[in-house]
């Protein structure tokens, strides 16, 4: 069965009481705490990713969404693919 992730958000759509940004160095990188696992890490949004990340508005209708998450038409993406957590790495959509 393929695993590859479907764009659908599930994942992400209730994540922001989890993901916390502690502080930011810029509007590109931030460090962060995963409070589920405890994993500290540092994000960087990605440079394709830096304007829709900057909108905050976009995501209004979704206030509990990662807040690293973003929608495009309709489908969702990651705005820190490349540097986001291990828990989001290792997640398998079902």
């Amino acid at each position: 069965m393929d695993k590859s992730c479907t764009r659908c958000g599930k994942c992400c759509l209730h994540m922001r009481r989890y993901m916390v940004i502690e502080r930011s160095i810029g509007e590109a990188q931030h460090y962060c705490l995963f409070s589920l696992t405890k994993e500290r890490f540092r994000a960087r949004i990605g440079e394709d990713y830096l304007t829709a990340f900057r909108d905050k508005d976009s995501m209004n209708q979704y206030p509990e969404a990662c807040p690293f998450l973003r929608q495009d038409q309709e489908s969702f993406y990651c705005t820190i693919y490349s540097s986001r957590p291990e828990h989001c790495k290792k997640f398998i959509c079902s």
